[in-house]
């Protein structure tokens, strides 16, 4: 299967997750943590830009490929400005981005 291909899957999933089964996300975010969320969003946007670049490497579908290298781009965007940020009143991770 093409890189390009396995990334447009993943990031499927990403949106399927963060649409239709967003009540399981709020459950799992609800009763263990949000960190197993955020992993597996991370994870989907990072190998979904890994795939991305392998496919610009391997000179597949050059404008699928830009797609899914710029949508996983977006993907790990998204994760740093939901999770660790702040958002919600929620201190972020890294210590660095707020002042106590």
């Amino acid at each position: 299967m093409k890189f390009t291909k396995i990334g447009l899957i993943f990031q499927l999933i990403f949106v399927l997750t963060i649409t239709i089964f967003n009540p399981v996300r709020v459950y799992v975010m609800n009763h263990y943590s949000i960190y197993p969320v955020a992993l597996c969003e991370l994870f989907i946007g990072l190998i979904s830009l890994i795939c991305g670049v392998m496919g610009l490497i391997k000179k597949e579908t050059t404008g699928l490929s830009n797609f899914v290298l710029i949508f996983g781009l977006l993907i790990c965007f998204y994760f740093v400005f939901v999770y660790l940020l702040g958002e919600a009143g929620n201190p972020p991770a890294i210590l660095w981005f707020y002042s106590n």
